[in-house]
């Protein structure tokens, strides 16, 4: 019996060895409390939704093409040379950003092979010590829509697990001081004065899948209960909460709101208030937002897609007592080859993505007004070019004009034959004016 309990504990005394080896190989599971930066004045870049697919996986072919035409105004095609010039400006930005922070969506449909690629093609941000922080969205984690397009075909492609999220990302994870067990969720100490909570708000399976991505979100109880931790000890620390996630906070459009809005989301506004968070980023919506709640509620700042036009990300400048936003667009010519300049597309990108946005925007409106009683080709050709431009207007955060402007749209010929059939009319009046906070820049009070 003694021989037998010497072995017993000469067994846990080799696995405390080991647990210590463990610790000593992976501090930031045991709560570091290292900052990525002693700047009391840091800089964050925030983007949203670039949808990024590796070119590995497309050969230019049909039904790549017939993907590209779905794409709802996503560009796909042009997004390796949007990364680099989002790179290669913020190298060359002064100051430079403490991080660059990526809120969901920034592969196409959840493909392997393109999250490692775009990894590589932030790589020079981590090897200049600007980190790359990122949380998965919705098309991220095993998305059953993963694809190769080859020819005429189409071929099921590696997913991305969360195992393999955090290894591809792994610069989160290696600076946090706190990581939730039951999501991809993980704190981050910015300075003295700041905390970054990265919250993991998808819905996803716990397997490769075979179906579409779930569009809506929540945040699961242990989460919750993890988070609630995460600000108490933030408060503690004296440091205030800035807050990341996909999903949104609050309802941007009345439309347009089922599967984008949090399904927990009076839940977390409520925890976020008694907290004190000022602002949470997120995107999904693909919108350019920015709205505040009520009295004491946070600001939630959602960017626009990266992949849409104008390809926009946020400048986030921080001192510490406020916040201040500044929307950004993305600049391709000082990173094209002289070929690339030879390009339309490349040479004239905002241009390019207007085209593109508008067309999807010209689309909702023609499928509503073609064939209806009354409608000559004169009628049908303003409405569908109203419809597009305000919707472009909308979506790239354009949409905070007077009371005189909204007027002068609404005498237009576009807008009165579109006000003619009421689901145009019922998303017109939802996106014609912003009335709440400027979505292009604004500064906060954090303290």
């Amino acid at each position: 019996m003694l021989k037998r309990l010497g072995q017993v504990l000469a067994a846990l005394a080799l696995l405390a060895v080991i647990a210590a080896g463990l610790t000593v190989a992976a501090p930031h599971r045991q709560g570091a409390s290292h900052e990525l930066t002693t700047s009391t004045i840091p800089v964050l870049w925030v983007l949203s939704d670039s949808h990024f697919i590796t070119p590995q996986l497309h050969d230019q072919g049909e039904a790549y093409t017939e993907i590209k035409q779905s794409a709802a105004g996503k560009d796909i095609q042009h997004q390796p040379v949007a990364i680099k010039a989002l790179v290669h400006a913020a190298l060359t930005a002064k100051p430079r950003p403490t991080a660059v922070i990526l809120t969901g969506d920034v592969t196409f449909n959840g493909e392997r092979a393109s999250a490692q690629d775009l990894a590589k093609r932030l790589a020079p941000l981590q090897a200049a010590g600007i980190h790359v922080l990122a949380i998965p969205g919705n098309h991220d984690i095993y998305d059953g829509w993963a694809r190769k397009y080859k020819g005429k075909n189409q071929y099921k492609v590696p997913q991305i697990s969360p195992t393999e999220w955090r290894r591809i990302f792994s610069d989160g994870y290696q600076s946090e001081i706190a990581e939730d067990s039951a999501s991809l969720s993980y704190t981050i100490a910015l300075n003295a004065n700041y905390q970054l909570i990265m919250l993991d708000s998808n819905i996803y399976t716990i397997q490769p899948s075979n179906r579409n991505p779930n569009t809506g979100g929540e945040l699961k109880p242990a989460t919750m209960s993890w988070l609630k931790t995460q600000l108490a000890a933030g408060k503690k620390a004296g440091r205030t909460s800035l807050v990341f996630m996909h999903h949104n906070l609050y309802q941007h459009n009345h439309v347009v709101s089922t599967g984008y809005v949090l399904n927990n989301a009076k839940a977390l506004r409520k925890l976020l208030t008694r907290y004190q968070v000022p602002a949470l980023f997120s995107g999904h919506i693909h919108a350019q937002d920015v709205m505040a709640g009520k009295k004491g509620e946070p600001v939630e700042v959602v960017n626009g897609s990266y992949s849409i036009s104008p390809a926009g990300y946020g400048v986030v400048q921080l001192t510490s007592k406020d916040l201040t936003y500044t929307r950004k667009q993305a600049d391709l010519l000082p990173v094209l080859t002289a070929k690339q300049k030879q390009n339309p597309e490349l040479a004239h990108y905002q241009r390019y993505l207007k085209k593109l946005f508008l067309q999807n925007g010209e689309g909702l409106a023609v499928q509503s007004l073609y064939n209806r009683p009354g409608i000559t080709e004169a009628d049908l050709d303003a409405g569908m070019h109203f419809m597009g431009e305000l919707n472009w207007r909308f979506f790239t955060g354009q949409d905070h004009i007077s009371d005189t402007e909204v007027n002068a749209l609404k005498q237009t010929r576009g807008y009165q034959v579109d006000a003619k059939t009421a689901s145009l009319k019922r998303y017109i009046n939802t996106i014609i004016q912003d009335t709440n906070m400027n979505d292009l820049h604004f500064t906060i009070k954090t303290k």
